[in-house]
């Protein structure tokens, strides 16, 4: 890594970050599981602070229907692979980070075996079963894990951190919805996950630097109004990952 530490500037100039906490950015690892809407701005977000080691998990390809909210893909690159498209862009924004890529759907065994390598697990993910078994496996492996998600004008964010034991993401929901929810199920406006999606990286940027982040709270975002609302998440009892 280069570590030009005239490009991080404004940022040292934060006291909450100064040349201490920039220096523990450069040598965290942050994975990122899904470069779609949430997961582009996060990406571009801990590159642009110098998270010097970012995991990108995610083996889908460019399509069509991507590009109103995905900002890390042109239409020239429809049909590639995201994740060699997003690495290439992201090392060259910022020379002084690696980008380890996953082209690979995540399942119980590999999410483990990939979490206990990374300090901060990020869910950019879009349907409920890839977020239980992210959950469960980043509570299994002891990572913290900044959990967004958008649906149409509104947007939700919370931080789990297990070595804390801190309420999950299955608190929030303990039931799969008997509907499948999906970006290819309902609306998203673009502008929206691009807000969620760099609250996902400020989390994880917080967590590094050991400041105050949502742990058994919850964000809710309503575009329409323009309101950010917190509220607090109670651990439940019968949860079968927290407990």
């Amino acid at each position: 890594m280069q570590n030009d530490m005239e490009r991080y500037q404004r940022q040292l100039l934060i006291k909450y970050i100064g040349e201490a906490g920039q220096q523990k950015l450069f040598n965290a690892k942050v994975l990122v599981c899904g470069a779609g809407g949430l997961g582009s701005p996060a990406l571009t977000y801990l590159a642009a602070a110098g998270v010097g080691n970012i995991g990108l998990c995610d083996f889908d390809v460019v399509f069509p229907s991507n590009l109103n909210r995905q900002i890390l893909y042109t239409p020239a690159e429809l049909g590639k692979q995201k994740a060699a498209i997003a690495k290439t862009k992201l090392e060259k924004f910022n020379p002084d980070i690696k980008v380890t890529t996953y082209s690979e759907r995540l399942n119980e065994s590999s999410a483990g075996n990939i979490f206990k390598n990374y300090d901060v697990v990020i869910d950019a993910l879009d349907n409920f079963p890839s977020r239980y078994l992210i959950n469960e496996a980043a509570y299994k492996s002891s990572v913290p894990l900044v959990c967004g998600a958008v649906c149409e004008l509104e947007g939700i964010l919370t931080t789990i951190i297990p070595k804390e034991n801190t309420s999950c993401f299955q608190c929030i929901y303990p039931v799969k919805p008997s509907v499948a929810l999906t970006s290819k199920t309902f609306g998203i406006l673009g502008a929206i996950a691009g807000i969620v999606g760099s609250l996902e990286a400020l989390e994880a940027i917080k967590l590094i630097l050991g400041l105050n982040c949502l742990k058994n709270k919850v964000l809710i975002f309503k575009g329409i109004e323009n309101t950010y609302r917190v509220k607090d998440l109670v651990k439940r009892k019968n949860c079968k990952i927290c407990q």
